[in-house]
């Protein structure tokens, strides 16, 4: 276990001579390190061919992302030798080259952190017999999609919601002012030249193995998205039942072509309910509140299923180029989503909290049980 303090400032403690420093080295012979976990991990792994985990938890802006960088590219290094120094370095380049990617679309600028982490992963790093490293798999989890519809005072909405106004094809998907789209808050109060984060996203997405075509659709979605939030409903006449408005209708052309779906079903989509039972079609028109709800889901669900997609592509790019059979061990390194504050009793946070406090009690208990005198 280790406690450590982000000093919100580089250190000179992570160099290539502080990773010489900790490798196979007597952990009482120096000082606590993130190095030193990992040299530990890496090391109980070949003594005891069972499998390893480490959890990396805090709350927003304790360095959770950094530390983890770090547990990796040490562990990886300590996988190296001559014959394995090209796949070594390789993954780890390909690790650190999806990073910004996995920021982008993850994370947010909240009251604590201007780069909060706002979803949980866990990266798997697969070995050989040989204690080679083949390969890693990225697992995502607890995406904190309420975020896309709705931000805390002073919080932002995920950061590649706004990078993608800087798109060569913005004005064509409709991106023409970040202020004209109700889902977007707290706009300009990051400093950091969006222009060229969205350059690197761009060149991540290259990295992972999307096409042109691939990228313009996951652009098309995303804004597809922000467009969502525009849409306004209102009565039909004396009835209950929720419409678009007229001054929406912009809005639901535009969603229609990006996602390029028919503009009819998409209205009918918000505004109707459709259940089939024993054959027979029911249909139900939403009443105002429930058609919010409904645009509301629709927007989240968009958002994490596309989530999702680039984590299945990632995974493509780290996958062991050797059969599986052939993996002996894994080491993971579980990375909690960040917990600012439940003000607004968020379920996402509530589940974050529970779930954060249940790994940190179950790691804590296990290495007392397993390292009493430790």
């Amino acid at each position: 276990i280790l406690v450590a303090v982000n000093p919100f400032k580089q250190l000179p403690i992570y160099t290539r001579e502080w990773q010489l420093k900790y490798r196979q080295a007597i952990k009482t012979d120096h000082p606590p390190h993130i190095y030193a976990i990992g040299d530990w991990c890496f090391s109980n792994m070949l003594s005891s061919s069972q499998d390893q985990c480490c959890v990396v938890s805090g709350e927003s802006g304790a360095g959770k992302t950094e530390s983890a960088k770090f547990l990796i590219r040490h562990i990886v290094d300590l996988s190296s030798n001559t014959a394995a120094e090209t796949v070594t370095g390789s993954l780890e380049k390909k690790i650190l080259q999806v990073n910004p990617l996995l920021e982008a679309y993850g994370n947010a600028q909240t009251v604590m952190n201007d780069n909060s982490s706002r979803f949980g992963k866990y990266t798997e790093l697969v070995f050989d017999p040989q204690g080679h490293v083949m390969g890693a798999k990225i697992s995502e989890y607890l995406l904190e999609k309420s975020r896309v519809v709705r931000q805390q005072d002073g919080e932002q909405n995920f950061h590649l919601l706004y990078y993608i106004f800087n798109a060569p094809e913005a004005r064509s998907m409709g991106l023409d002012d970040q202020a004209q789209f109700q889902f977007l808050s707290n706009i300009g109060a990051v400093d950091c030249d969006e222009q060229a984060m969205y350059k690197e996203v761009v060149a991540a997405l290259y990295d992972v193995g999307f096409s042109k075509s691939e990228q313009d659709q996951l652009f098309h979605t995303l804004a597809s998205v922000l467009h969502f939030g525009n849409i306004e409903f209102g009565s039909a006449g004396h009835s209950d039942a929720a419409r678009v408005d007229e001054e929406s209708t912009d809005s639901l052309l535009k969603i229609a072509e990006l996602l390029q779906v028919d503009v009819v079903a998409l209205q009918q989509a918000l505004q109707v309910a459709i259940n089939i039972t024993r054959g027979e079609t029911i249909k139900k028109e939403h009443d105002i509140p429930t058609a919010y709800d409904v645009r509301d889901a629709a927007a989240k669900a968009i958002y994490g299923r596309v989530f999702s997609w680039l984590i299945t592509k990632i995974n493509n790019l780290l996958a062991p180029e050797s059969d599986r059979r052939e993996v002996k061990n894994t080491i993971g390194i579980l990375g909690t989503s960040s917990v600012d504050s439940c003000r607004n009793d968020r379920c996402n946070d509530r589940c974050s909290s529970v779930l954060t406090a249940g790994v940190c009690a179950l790691a804590f208990s296990t290495t007392i049980l397993l390292y009493p005198y430790t």
